[in-house]
């Protein structure tokens, strides 16, 4: 018991020796504690009597007790900092640029028309008419004329002696009237190599279709194409003396009629 009590006497002088050591504190901090004592104490009797006697001792102590911490903390410090810095910018210019492409077009070649060989009309240009050569002469500012196909058509003429020596291109026609397309009149060229085409009449003529476009020729196939369109007419027949009458073996003379070696 003597011993307990020594020691919380102890206790006491060391909390107060601390106390008054500290100085005096910026902040005291309160510390209340309970210390609940609890002294259980045997106690030799005689046997006649028992006893257990139980001592509780409860006890505040009211205890001041001051703490100084210390600490080192470090301190991270922001700082705003003006600062002038010169960039570059980039500066985007807009330029137009004009570009010439040149593309390569082929163009699609249209199908040539072919003439219906059993047209009555193809078929008498073809095999029937008789052909003449226009020739114009200077001298005499006219055309003159030579039988090249005897009722044998336009076939005849291609094969005629006088195409076949001829050393540049000639220009033929029907002996009785004219080859008349969309109102021009023209003839059949025929080239030293037998190429064949249709041509106006009329030197630096051309042909004008009815919606205005311009033409300079056509090819064998193409006119005879316009006889079975009926773009082109024949105002001749078989059988008349036209320019040259012995040209046309159709042709029998009228004794009524006077004899026309040419028509004019």
């Amino acid at each position: 018991m003597l011993k307990k009590a020594v020691v919380i006497v102890t206790i006491f002088t060391m909390l107060a020796l601390v106390a008054a050591c500290g100085g005096a504190p910026p902040t005291p901090e309160t510390i209340v504690e309970t210390v609940v004592v609890v002294e259980t104490v045997e106690v030799e009797v005689e046997k006649e009597v028992e006893k257990e006697v139980e001592k509780i001792v409860t006890q505040e102590v009211l205890v001041e007790k001051v703490v100084t911490v210390e600490v080192e903390k470090e301190v991270v410090v922001v700082e705003t900092v003006e600062v002038e810095v010169e960039k570059e910018v980039p500066v985007i210019q807009t330029v137009e640029v004009e570009k010439v492409v040149e593309v390569q077009v082929t163009p699609t070649p249209t199908p040539e028309p072919t003439a219906d060989p059993t047209h009555p009309l193809v078929k008498e240009v073809l095999s029937q008419v008789a052909f003449v050569q226009h020739t114009y002469n200077t001298d005499l500012g006219r055309d003159e004329f030579v039988c090249v196909s005897q009722g044998q058509g336009l076939t005849g003429a291609q094969a005629s002696s006088i195409t076949a020596t001829a050393d540049e291109a000639i220009y033929i026609g029907p002996n009785d009237g004219d080859f008349s397309l969309w109102g021009a009149n023209g003839l059949f060229k025929i080239e030293p190599d037998g190429t064949t085409t249709f041509v106006p009449q009329q030197t630096g003529g051309n042909f004008t279709d009815p919606d205005g476009q311009i033409y300079q020729s056509f090819s064998q196939q193409e006119a005879l194409a316009f006889f079975t369109s009926g773009d082109m007419i024949w105002t001749g027949e078989i059988g008349a003396a036209g320019r040259i009458a012995e040209c046309d073996p159709s042709y029998v003379e009228d004794p009524d009629e006077e004899d026309e070696d040419e028509q004019p």
